[in-house]
Formats: structure tokens, sequence, C-alpha cells
């Protein structure tokens, strides 16, 4: 994976995806802390080969990725009116309520992906906490170009634990569609993700607030990534803030 420039405005931003075509297979990923690996969630929070999570809930017993995948789709059947009919669809849903997958987002939409490494509110007191444990960490977030030749998987043909590309999920939820989003899904969730041509660029600490600024008047922010009477209470609840 290539390392490149900084973006420390809105003005470097354009020009930096001003490259990127529509329709050449461009995709996007924003990571709220620059020093993250591109490293699926459960990669993080488990350890190879065959180290187990808990799961709260359960206290009598330790559950491992496959387990806490089931579960969560036995527990949330009810909560659906048209579950998905796949495990693909089921690993997207679980993913965009939190679950650990093997999944990493990605995006079609570059000021999505913005968003989601900036889109935090940050001052000093929160680079305090992010240092503790991590006392290099500058406070920096980092957004990423990919650009694939390949095609998305066949989801049609192919088991979603033994596979390494990109997919393209059924809309099972409105964030999907909102967040213009796709996945990336890896064989070996603890080994970073490499596909494509990767580029990653930084983007400074103290450039972290304006951008969001920024991307609130071209209409991005969280009621726009998260659609739902929350998020606009949430939006709201920041411009009041401001004043």
């Amino acid at each position: 994976m290539e390392l490149s420039s900084e973006i420390t405005a809105l003005s470097e931003f354009l020009n930096l995806i001003g490259n990127c075509k529509p329709n050449q297979r461009y995709f996007f990923r924003g990571e709220r802390r620059s020093d993250f690996e591109l490293l699926p969630k459960i990669g993080r929070l488990t350890k190879a080969p065959s180290k187990v999570i808990s799961l709260k809930g359960y206290p009598a017993e330790k559950l491992g990725e496959k387990d806490i995948f089931d579960r969560f789709k036995q527990a949330a059947r009810p909560f659906l009116t048209t579950p998905p009919d796949n495990d693909w669809d089921w690993l997207a849903l679980a993913q965009h309520h939190g679950l650990p997958t093997r999944l990493l987002d990605w995006t079609s939409n570059p000021l999505v992906a913005l968003y989601f490494a900036i889109g935090e509110s940050v001052d000093a007191n929160w680079l305090q906490r992010e240092q503790v444990g991590s006392a290099k960490y500058d406070g920096s977030a980092a957004f990423y170009i990919m650009r694939v030749k390949q095609k998305p998987l066949d989801t049609n043909n192919s088991d979603p634990f033994q596979s390494d590309g990109l997919f393209n999920a059924t809309h099972v939820s409105p964030r999907i569609t909102s967040q213009g989003g796709l996945f990336s899904i890896q064989k070996d969730p603890h080994s970073p993700f490499r596909w494509g041509n990767i580029v990653k660029h930084s983007i400074p600490f103290f450039a972290r607030e304006d951008l969001k600024q920024h991307l609130a008047l071209l209409g991005i922010a969280h009621s726009f990534i998260y659609p739902g009477l929350d998020s606009i209470a949430k939006d709201l609840q920041e411009r009041l803030n401001d004043f």
C-alpha cells in the first residue's frame, strides 16, 4: 500500500479525487485513526487462528466468529420484516449494526468516506483520551483510495468465509443505500486487507474540524450517513453547540 500526501483543506481533497472518474472502479474508505491498519473488526478483537471472544449475555461460554454470527441471525429475525436470504447479506447487515465481522466498509462516494474519517468531534481532551495506551498517536485520520481491476465477487457461487475481494450487498439496510456502500472480505481477517491499488492519505488533527464543517455545508452530516430521527437530533445538537 502506498502512503501519499496529507489532506489539510477541502480544496486539497477535491483536487485529490478529481482524477477519480466514475465507473472506473474507484472506492474509498475513511478511518478515524491513521495508525489503524486495514484490519476487520473481528481481526482486531481476536487472535489468529483459533482464539475466541466473550459475548455479553453468555457468561458461561466462549464464542468464536461464526458462533456470534449464527446467534445474530437467530436473534435478529423477529426484528426484520424481510430477513436476508444468504450469508453475504447477513454479514452486511450484522456489520452495519456493530457485530464484529471480517468485512471492511468501502464506498463509491468519497465525501462519505471523508465523513467516516473526520465526522467525530475532536478537541484536546479527545486527543488525550485517544493517546491512552498509544502515546505516539498524533490525532490524525486516514482517507484511502482503492482502484481495482477485478470484478466484484460472485456471491451466488462462493462461500463468504473462504473468499477474498469486494462484494455488493443487497440493500438490506437504509444505511448501506445512503452510504453508497460495498464491502471487502478476506479469508484471513487477522491480516491487513490487500486488494487492488490502495493509496493512503493522512488528515492532520488540526484540519479535522474545519473539514467536518465544510462537509456539513455540502449536506454530509450524521443524519445523511445514518438516516433516522436520532441522527437528525444529533446534527441539530451539534449546530446548537456552535452558537
